[in-house]
């Protein structure tokens, strides 16, 4: 009895399992094919950067946040994890799904476009991933992109500093990365090594990020917004949430000074911050100013950057 009744619990898992992977294969499937030929519809009209950005990027709403979900695809090294993803996505990788889509022309170039902004010089390995959002992700896509945060600011904006350590952070990376268990493989643990010992190669450097104070969005009271900054904000525009020398090294061996991205949606006057939320776990727009108004003075986000697209 024992034995059916763990056969049968055992299949119930099992089903429940493939279920789940079903459906998200047909929502990756279903978000894909709407995203593809909303990237072919461009090319029918001419559509503005912003007009692109709006598009691709609300057709991905109300997807899952899940971190990590995505790799350098099944000839991966070390994260097997697909390349491209449409039903889950992190801060990050949502805003490069929707940059690679806007600045193709047509969907057959959107994959080549995601690993030019996901990787350095396009090569597709762990060790290449645009990994540090200030000295590698931003600092990478200069050819894509353009910093307007001095202008954004209008004389108010500051710059922030950190010591980013890559060598120590891939130190301290886990079998979590290899989606595998180093406890019970010997095979797991000399490819985490591997890793790690890639890693080695990196110093530690300073990267800056200049950013607009929250200080000068509200002018030192969370009730009153500039919003003739506001308006210097493109729709479109890349955001990324500036803390100055955030002090994580005992978490993941550095300091950062970049915690977060997302995406600058102007509708029907109003800015709203469109980005795949770690706290309600779903991409989802939230209203600019009451999105930074939620930060006190003792927090450590101090402000944010914007970066437009070139082209």
């Amino acid at each position: 009895m024992k034995c059916n009744i763990g056969k049968a619990l055992m299949a119930l898992s099992v089903t429940l399992v493939c279920s789940s992977a079903m459906a998200m294969n047909k929502l990756d499937s279903a978000n894909g094919a709407v995203f593809y030929k909303t990237i072919d519809d461009f090319s029918a009209s001419a559509v503005s950067n912003a007009g692109k950005v709006d598009a691709l990027s609300v057709t991905l709403l109300g997807a899952e946040y899940i971190g990590g979900s995505v790799g350098e695809g099944e000839q991966g090294k070390y994260d097997k994890d697909p390349l491209t993803r449409f039903d889950v996505f992190d801060c990050t990788t949502y805003v490069e799904t929707v940059l690679a889509g806007a600045i193709s022309t047509t969907s057959d170039e959107f994959q080549s476009n995601l690993q030019s902004i996901r990787y350095r010089n396009s090569n597709v390995d762990f060790v290449s991933r645009n990994h540090f959002p200030s000295v590698d992700w931003i600092r990478n896509n200069q050819d894509k992109l353009m910093d307007i945060t001095p202008d954004v600011g209008h004389g108010q904006a500051l710059v922030a500093k950190a010591m980013i350590d890559k060598s120590a952070w891939y130190q301290r990376l886990t079998s979590e990365v290899l989606k595998c268990d180093t406890d019970s493989s010997s095979e797991c643990l000399t490819l985490l090594n591997q890793l790690r010992e890639e890693g080695r190669i990196y110093s530690a450097e300073p990267a800056y990020i200049p950013y607009v104070p929250l200080t000068a969005l509200f002018g030192g009271n969370t009730n009153k917004v500039d919003q003739a900054l506001l308006d210097r904000i493109p729709s479109g525009s890349v955001i990324s949430m500036v803390r100055p020398n955030w002090d994580v090294k005992k978490y993941i061996g550095t300091n950062m000074n970049v915690s977060h991205q997302g995406l600058a949606i102007r509708k029907n006057g109003i800015l709203f911050l469109r980005h795949a939320s770690l706290t309600n776990k779903k991409v989802m727009d939230e209203n600019f100013a009451e999105y930074f108004s939620h930060y006190s003075e003792a927090s450590s986000l101090k402000g944010f950057n914007v970066q437009v697209l070139r082209r």
